[in-house]
């Protein structure tokens, strides 16, 4: 979070290159989970008679030689770190992906990548864990095989994904290596409420070292089957502080202490605007920091700071980081957002990205830089 501060004040001195780059190498995926937001659109797709073609998709995807290209010039622009994940599965790609994940180590960048965990085989752990790659996040639901199983749309993934960890495991053991550190991230359900200190014993069964729980954005009717009510809601929160204590035992670091079941998660436009609504149109209290910080590549090459947006007029097949990233798009963006001026889809905000956005403004204020 330091890091990200010493970026901000940066901008005080007229501009400041991206910390984070996102790179979404697909959207195609092998799974067909009930809360994702890309088969969420899919689905709206279809009932308006226009089915998905992962061909097709798999066509309009960014090279390989220009997402290689796209990681040497955010080293020459300062980034700091890269995410690798996606509307889809990265390691669909798994050649092009291992080659960025190799590139990103190669110039001492840190190296985070998301994954569902189903497509990794023994020689893609033992490249991962000798290329010194940093954290692996797999997208864990449920402690079992039939919960998880469920909310991911495919018999026989836990037990690969569970596979596979302890594989992670072994290699690093044989390696004398610490790295990649294994994070969990799984969506709060009503499948899993009730069994959280169940996945906390999983994840320190199979080397994990933290578990972030993710409230689940209702895109559709579809993911609200898993959605949690009311009095599942006050059960939990009950719980919270023996889980908190729970996973201490284990040494799992989780964001429990962070998470707020009344805060709506496909109304968080009106949470943050709650939140700054008092306060000056500075930097240091921007409703959100991404657009100073964050640079994200969907698949299709389109260039934003956020996954949420949709439509961005950028795209980095035909322009290099640099333009962009000082371009009038991204200039427009930051101005709007401190001059609290957000956007639509700023109501389906992560609740994870609102948590750090908080602790950025009480850590600039606390600054003694003024902003």
């Amino acid at each position: 979070m330091e890091e990200r501060i010493e970026r901000l004040k940066m901008w005080l001195n007229g501009k400041a290159g991206p910390f984070l780059i996102e790179i979404w190498p697909t959207n195609r995926c092998n799974l067909r989970c009930i809360m994702c937001g890309t088969w969420a659109n899919r689905r709206k797709m279809e009932e308006k008679g226009i089915k998905f073609d992962p061909l097709e998709e798999m066509k309009n995807e960014v090279s390989e030689e220009r997402l290689l290209k796209l990681v040497r010039e955010a080293k020459e622009l300062g980034a700091k770190e890269f995410l690798i994940t996606g509307g889809g599965e990265p390691f669909i790609r798994k050649a092009t992906t291992l080659k960025l994940m190799n590139e990103i180590k190669s110039l001492n960048l840190f190296g985070n990548l998301n994954t569902n965990g189903t497509l990794l085989n023994e020689e893609d752990i033992r490249k991962i864990v000798e290329i010194g790659w940093d954290m692996l996040m797999f997208s864990i639901d449920a402690p079992y095989s039939k919960t998880h199983d469920y909310i991911r749309g495919m018999k026989g993934c836990f037990q690969k994904v569970k596979e596979n960890l302890i594989l992670i495991k072994k290699e690093k053991k044989r390696a004398r290596e610490e790295k990649p550190k294994i994070a969990f991230n799984t969506v709060l359900s009503n499948k899993i409420y009730d069994k959280v200190d169940k996945l906390i014993k999983f994840a320190s069964k199979v080397g994990c070292e933290g578990i972030t729980f993710i409230p689940l954005i209702p895109y559709d009717e579809e993911a609200r089957k898993i959605e949690l009510n009311e009095k599942q809601k006050i059960w939990l929160k009950k719980k919270i502080r023996h889980l908190i204590s729970f996973a201490k035992k284990f040494e799992i670091n989780t964001n429990l202490d962070e998470l707020d079941f009344y805060i709506s998660p496909d109304k968080m436009d009106e949470t943050i605007l709650k939140e700054i609504e008092n306060s000056p149109k500075d930097l240091a209290h921007s409703a959100c920091f991404e657009p100073f910080l964050h640079f994200l590549v969907k698949a299709d090459g389109e260039a934003t700071f956020c996954c949420m947006i949709e439509n961005s007029p950028e795209n980095i097949k035909e322009k290099s980081l640099e333009e962009i990233w000082f371009g009038k798009y991204f200039n427009e963006q930051r101005r709007n957002f401190i001059d609290k001026n957000i956007r639509e889809e700023c109501k389906f905000c992560v609740f994870s990205q609102f948590i750090r956005n908080r602790k950025i403004r009480e850590m600039l204020e606390f600054s003694s830089h003024t902003i």
